[in-house]
């Protein structure tokens, strides 16, 4: 009996698993079902391959290249500023005036001392003349003295004088000869001496028009219609020759500098000649034309690029140099290029085909942009893969890959 109380509850248990397996195991089969491919919309475009002229937005810098900085001359005190920094000029207008007390008091020394070297001069020639008729007096006294040397001879020889009197009448006759000699060396060095004096005066007189110029230059007026962008002295600065006093620039010679991408050189340098190339810059609420006009000569320590010098075709309106803007620069007609909204670019370089429903990616070349007027802006590239009637995605997918199952909507 109590053999049985254990073996009834095993064989229940073992009864039931043994129906729960026979169960399952007649369950019906359900076939596993195949997962459907998800298919994605999408807008798309025909490519039309045709030459146009693209557009590159630069960053550039207005720059002055011809701007002057303004320098004393001479050493004094600054005696008026007539400008402000920003201010405007016309040319000839008085911008800064020294002190000229100094400069004068040297200026009449100088004078005196040219008009000492002048007198010099005069009383020169006016010595040469007297040294020329006191030559002839010279010379008749020498043979007077000649004359008088042979009487005392003829009287000595025959006794009748004595001979302290002709050693009187030889010194006599050397002393007129020495005279003689003088005079005629002072004639002969009156060339030597001219010369020195007028050598003399023209040293005065280039060191006088020296200090005439630095007086005139103690007026700084503009050369030029311009504005100031520094000033560095006030009213009563005491100044040295050389010493900078301000910074001015001339409005009509501005020009934008901006460095052109290494992947855009080769449409530009063509040839030995810059092409005529058009720019525009948005400035101060208006749109502003401007024009190639040259490239520079090296490429900067770390520049990945030329850099692009662009004048402004309306000089009307003078914007400040240094300056930061962003201008768009109209690059020559290129053919085959493709206009693509700018959805249709992946990165910088890759679109996305339609290719029996399904995507193809196709690496490009980015030109540049185009924009119409009242239109959405355009992207512009080339492929050599791409052919006219392409049909190109303008939907930007973010698992976009090669192979995606995609529908074109109408």
């Amino acid at each position: 009996m109590r053999l049985l109380k254990w073996i009834l509850p095993l064989i229940i248990l073992g009864g039931a698993g043994f129906g729960f397996v026979t169960l399952k195991a007649s369950k019906p089969e359900i076939p596993p079902r195949t997962p459907e491919e998800r298919s994605w919309t999408v807008l798309a475009t025909q490519a039309a391959p045709q030459a146009l002229s693209p557009q590159v937005e630069l960053y550039a810098e207005i720059e002055s290249p011809r701007q002057v900085t303004l320098r004393a001359n001479l050493a004094a005190d600054v005696a008026a500023v007539e400008v402000f920094e920003g201010s405007r000029f016309q040319a000839g207008d008085l911008l800064i005036r020294l002190d000229t007390q100094e400069i004068d008091f040297q200026l009449a020394q100088q004078r005196a001392q040219l008009d000492s070297l002048k007198a010099q001069l005069d009383a020169q020639l006016l010595q040469q003349e007297t040294n020329k008729r006191a030559l002839e007096v010279e010379r008749e006294m020498y043979r007077i003295a000649q004359r008088s040397l042979e009487r005392q001879a003829d009287l000595s020889s025959r006794n009748l004088a004595s001979r302290e009197q002709q050693d009187s009448a030889e010194m006599n006759l050397a002393q007129r000869q020495l005279n003689l000699v003088s005079r005629e060396q002072a004639i002969a060095n009156h060339p030597n001496q001219v010369n020195q004096l007028k050598a003399s005066i023209a040293q005065a007189e280039a060191q006088l028009a020296s200090l005439e110029l630095d007086r005139s230059r103690a007026e700084l007026r503009a050369p030029f219609d311009g504005r100031v962008s520094a000033l560095s002295i006030s009213v009563a600065d005491r100044v040295r020759n050389g010493d900078a006093l301000a910074r001015i620039y001339p409005t009509s010679a501005l020009e934008v500098r901006a460095q052109l991408p290494t992947r855009i050189l080769p449409l530009i340098k063509t040839s030995d000649e810059i092409p005529q190339l058009t720019a525009s810059v948005q400035l101060d609420g208006r749109s502003m034309q401007l024009e190639l006009d040259r490239l520079s000569a090296e490429v900067a320590a770390g520049s990945a690029g030329v850099d692009a010098m662009f004048r402004f075709i309306d000089t009307s309106y003078a914007p400040e140099p240094g300056r930061t803007l962003s201008l768009k620069l109209n690059l020559p007609v290129i053919d085959a290029l493709i206009p693509l909204p700018p959805v249709a670019l992946y990165g910088t370089d890759r679109v996305y085909r339609v290719s029996d429903s399904r995507l193809e990616a196709v690496k490009v070349e980015h030109y540049g942009d185009r924009e119409l007027d009242g239109e959405v802006p355009q992207v512009l590239v080339r492929s050599d893969a791409l052919q006219a009637g392409d049909q190109i995605i303008t939907t930007q997918l973010p698992n976009a890959v090669t192979g995606m199952l995609v529908e074109v909507r109408e």
